[in-house]
């Protein structure tokens, strides 16, 4: 029998590293297992990044939906943990740069008498969101013009 496995963030400008690290988690979850997405509301971003997402909650859900390892996706609590509890996975697939220490949160959901495992994923690729947001603005906002290119082609 397959594994519950819940992976939470923010899911905002999907690139390769997003698709990479879901895959990863599917795995996990084992052929009749369920991989389930929890995405970060809006008011959760901006209290935890200090800064709004570029897509909305709803359109983040639509597309990671929409994604192929993707079994379901939820949007989130305004606590983080209020998710994990009502999901209650069997393991939770952590990305390279979330905020939550691995023995913190195994220790918080035992407090909730949850027995969960927990996993940091590795990075995927070199891409992220926060690189596309800087790629853009230097692209499109440096006083060039938008067709002229402004940056080395992907296969240099």
């Amino acid at each position: 029998m397959g594994l519950r496995v819940l992976v939470a963030g923010t899911f905002d400008l999907i690139h390769e590293g997003h698709i990479k690290m879901l895959w990863e988690a599917k795995k996990l979850a084992g052929d009749d297992g369920e991989l389930i997405v929890v995405i970060a509301r809006d008011r959760n971003v901006k209290r935890f990044k200090g800064r709004f997402p570029v897509i909305r909650e709803s359109s983040r859900a639509y597309i990671v939906k929409n994604l192929k390892p993707v079994d379901r996706v939820v949007l989130g609590e305004r606590e983080p943990l209020e998710s994990i509890v009502k999901i209650k996975p069997d393991v939770i697939a952590l990305g390279y740069d979330q905020w939550a220490d691995e023995r913190w949160l195994t220790e918080e959901l035992r407090k909730r008498e949850m027995e969960v495992k927990v996993v940091r994923l590795p990075r995927f690729g070199d891409s992220s969101s926060s690189s596309i947001i800087a790629r853009i603005v230097k692209l499109f906002c440096s006083g060039k013009e938008a067709g002229d290119g402004g940056g080395k082609p992907e296969s240099e």
